[in-house]
């Protein structure tokens, strides 16, 4: 009794892993798919986020958010990915990344904000983004230095602060992702195409009146 459980047992599993059962019908085998863990993700994923910030790639950003990776991140070099997009003036990015929760304020090294890099490199949408984040104008360096002191003295960056620091919101300027199409790719094809068919029709009907199947048919007469 023993042998014939286990073999039948053992009929079973194998018509599972061929997905037949004993008649010859075709059993569906469902597999669940699990969503991919931190700690599958690990320090890579933070890496090439923060990576990718700094080499401005707004795709690769979007879709290593996607996978619910901490959006402050840092790279190998302990710089968080809002200041190593703020250092080199992505600001789509530094929004994407506010968007995401990322910490305005965050420090890396010396105690460097994103709003420091972003002053320095007088990146003024990345300071506008920061600053209608959350981002603090008294946040000081080990030095002692505020992102005001980093900026020149009447610089864009620096009356945009100042401004803010009066109270005065900054304004975003909306940046169309959409190019332009001109206006000849659109309706000038078409004319043209028009007056094309036009010439068509004058020269099949130049054909007929020009007479040479007319006097062709006359010699054949003679």
């Amino acid at each position: 009794m023993a042998s014939k459980r286990k073999s039948k047992s053992a009929q079973r599993s194998a018509s599972a892993k061929s997905g037949k059962s004993k008649g010859g019908y075709v059993v569906p085998i469902t597999a669940s798919v699990q969503p991919m863990s931190k700690v599958y993700l690990g320090k890579d994923f933070e890496h090439r986020l923060a990576e990718a910030a700094g080499n401005g790639d707004s795709m690769t950003v979007l879709k290593i958010l996607s996978f619910k990776v901490d959006p402050n991140s840092r790279d190998e070099n302990r710089v968080p990915a809002i200041t190593r997009a703020s250092t080199d003036g992505h600001f789509e990015i530094v929004n994407m990344l506010i968007d995401a929760g990322a910490n305005v304020n965050i420090t890396s090294n010396y105690n460097v904000t994103p709003l420091h890099a972003a002053a320095k490199g007088q990146h003024i949408n990345c300071v506008k983004h920061l600053l209608l984040g959350g981002a603090k104008l008294t946040n000081m360096t080990t030095s002692g230095i505020t992102p005001m002191d980093i900026a020149k003295f009447g610089s864009p960056a620096w009356e945009i602060m100042n401004d803010f620091k009066k109270g005065e919101m900054p304004e975003i300027e909306e940046v169309n992702d959409v190019p332009e199409i001109p206006d000849y790719s659109i309706g000038g094809e078409g004319k043209k195409k028009k007056k094309g068919k036009g010439k068509k029709k004058g020269g099949k009907g130049g054909k007929k009146k020009g007479g040479k199947k007319k006097g062709g048919k006359k010699k054949k007469k003679k």
